[in-house]
């Protein structure tokens, strides 16, 4: 039952670290409070997808799914728990390129605008 419940709780962290990265893009830009602690789930997350690792969390989450017993999906976390859903067959390496890259331009651009906003403010006083 340990693992079970250690392979849930990975999977839910997970789920709320792909969803702070997308919608705390924003947040993070016009609550500066928040910027460090965005920066600190998005260096690691982009340095895993930049080298092409394995993220750690969906190592782990597929090793506590063994001990339970249980089959681990195929594949990453992110195809299974929010792609599988809506499209069965997942995500095919170029969709996944694609996928990544509108991830990355669209904070980014979030990254880019609480900069230019902090430096219009400091040029103002």
């Amino acid at each position: 039952m340990g693992a079970w419940l250690l392979a849930i709780s990975i999977a839910l962290a997970h789920g709320l670290l792909a969803v702070f990265i997308i919608v705390g893009a924003p947040l993070a830009a016009l609550r500066h409070r928040l910027m460090s602690w965005y920066l600190v789930m998005l260096v690691p997350t982009a340095a895993v997808n930049l080298f092409q690792l394995p993220c750690p969390l969906t190592v782990w989450e597929k090793h506590f799914w063994r001990l339970a017993g249980e089959t681990p999906y195929r594949g990453g976390f992110i195809s299974n728990y929010f792609v599988k859903p809506f499209h069965s067959p997942g995500l095919s390496p170029s969709d996944e390129t694609v996928l990544l890259v509108a991830v990355v331009v669209w904070c980014l651009s979030w990254l880019l605008f609480a900069a230019v906003s902090r430096l219009r403010l400091r040029m103002r006083l």
